[in-house]
């Protein structure tokens, strides 16, 4: 939020404090899922996407009231607020989903918050020098970015699909594969 005073007034708009706030919130929003599973309560799904869908919530208000108050020459400072807005929500839910499989896989809280953002991001660096197109079908920051930008469009669609497939389903399948070998 703060880049929003240092940067240009014909840059200062929703989409750059929208991007900073959710990209930001998306490091700690998985940490809430992480601990939940590993604690196997039962309405770990609830609880910690409510929170992620509050977070979010919280990100874009206070992504708005800068914006609104920043003072700013931009063109449209709310271009693309649908998207963003949108974007918030998806993004933050695809990071409690990293959260919550990690959770289960590991069964350990604090190791999987932690391995929530060593792993997505690790593999984000290694494809930013090995594979950059690979990062957005792979990687959920990669997915992200386009929703944060307020750029998402019809193109997205196959890689976002793949990654949530990817982060939020299988690993979700296998983490509640391990957590029942577990109790066996």
């Amino acid at each position: 939020m703060l880049s929003q005073v240092g940067a240009a007034e014909a840059d200062r708009t929703f989409a750059s404090a929208s991007g900073v706030a959710q990209s930001l919130i998306s490091v700690g929003v998985p940490f809430i899922g992480a601990v939940a599973a590993a604690r196997r309560e039962r309405s770990v799904f609830r609880l910690a996407l409510g929170y992620a869908v509050g977070l979010a919530a919280v990100g874009l208000v206070a992504s708005i009231l800068v914006a609104w108050l920043v003072p700013s020459t931009a063109s449209d400072r709310w271009q693309h607020a649908v998207v963003l807005i949108v974007g918030a929500f998806v993004t933050q839910v695809v990071a409690q989903l990293v959260g919550i499989g990690l959770g289960r896989l590991i069964g350990r809280g604090w190791i999987a918050a932690v391995l929530t953002i060593v792993i997505p991001l690790g593999l984000y660096g290694v494809l930013s020098a090995a594979a950059p197109d690979a990062r957005p079908w792979l990687t959920p920051l990669g997915s992200a970015m386009p929703w944060w930008k307020g750029e998402f469009g019809g193109s997205d669609w196959p890689p976002f699909l793949v990654m949530l497939a990817l982060w939020g389903l299988a690993l979700n399948l296998a983490g509640l594969y391990v957590a029942r070998s577990r109790r066996s």
